[in-house]
């Protein structure tokens, strides 16, 4: 089978690799052109191009995906289908070229998590299982026939870093094995999707990384797995501002009011509309992560209490 791949982060690349070990013929790698990345904003390719480059393979980084010379080369390539994985939308010229469309690899149990932060969304909404999704691209975003599905449990503590690594390789796995069945000749017959399932997982805004103490400490715990480790949610109190990157419920009973602040040599403490959370992991402005003891050794001039800046209110 004749593959053109589309991708751009590293969430693709076990996909990526998977293919190239499998018996299908990657004939092209579509990616997005180079972004201004690191501190000095220096353009640089996405991952999954920095790997194709460095595989030998053609890539393609059309500005436009309806760029007519780009659609031009994709027909003469010929491909039987398009393997898509954390890209940008495609056009109907491009989804509808191949003999079997354009296969996405999507990080939801669809109809639910549509939209470009599945798994960050999942996180926040405190949900305990989740999966991957294969579907045929439509004109719908997220919305096409499903193809393939994985559910797998999310571990309680499991963060959006080791959630994302988990989906990369299930998802790869599993476009892998749904390329084969199509090449062995399998009849998959797409199932709709029930729209009367689907939640969103829009993209994410500056505020929804603030944490927000008037919530119940379960809600606040999820706002920091979802953004662990990268970017971090933030808890400010004026100009202050601290990235939490783990936290957990205090095994301390603990009377605090909601972003009420205590610390000393055994910990730092945080209180919430419910309970009082004990930060393990942090990350102040400008430094890297470090363990909350090694913080506060620095001695730190903390705040007494975090402002709320966040609405308080989690997307359904």
């Amino acid at each position: 089978m004749k593959i053109v791949f589309c991708g751009n982060p590293e969430f693709a690349l076990p996909t990526l690799e998977r293919v190239l070990a499998g018996p299908h013929e990657v004939a092209a790698v579509v990616t997005s052109p180079d972004q201004p990345q690191g501190r000095g904003r220096k353009l640089a390719p996405m991952p999954v191009k920095r790997v194709a480059l460095e595989r030998g393979l053609r890539v393609l980084s059309p500005l436009k995906l309806r760029d007519p010379e780009f659609l031009e080369t994709l027909r003469e390539i010929a491909p039987d289908a398009l393997v898509v994985v954390a890209f940008r939308i495609l056009p109907r010229e491009m989804f509808a070229l191949p003999k079997w469309g354009a296969l996405n690899v999507h990080p939801s149990l669809l109809p639910k998590g549509r939209g470009p932060a599945p798994i960050q969304w999942t996180l926040l909404r405190g949900e305990t299982e989740t999966g991957v999704t294969i579907i045929r691209l439509t004109e719908t975003i997220d919305g096409g026939g499903m193809l393939a599905q994985v559910r797998t449990p999310i571990a309680e503590s499991e963060s959006f870093g080791a959630l994302h690594d988990r989906l990369a390789d299930i998802g790869a796995a599993l476009l892998a094995d749904t390329l084969n069945r199509l090449q062995a000749g399998e009849q998959i017959r797409p199932i709709e999707q029930d729209e009367t399932l689907v939640t969103t997982a829009r993209k994410l805004k500056p505020a929804d990384y603030e944490l927000s103490f008037q919530l119940p400490a379960h809600d606040v715990l999820n706002r920091v797995r979802a953004f662990s480790p990268l970017p971090g949610a933030v808890a400010r109190a004026g100009e202050f501002s601290l990235k939490v990157i783990e936290a957990a419920l205090s095994a301390e009973s603990l009377s605090l009011t909601p972003g009420q602040v205590l610390h000393n040599q055994a910990g730092m403490w945080i209180g919430t509309a419910d309970h009082a959370i004990q930060l393990n992991v942090v990350k102040p402005a400008g430094k890297n992560a470090m363990s909350a003891a090694d913080y506060l050794r620095g001695r730190p001039v903390l705040p007494e209490k975090f402002e709320n800046l966040h609405n308080g209110e989690i997307d359904r």
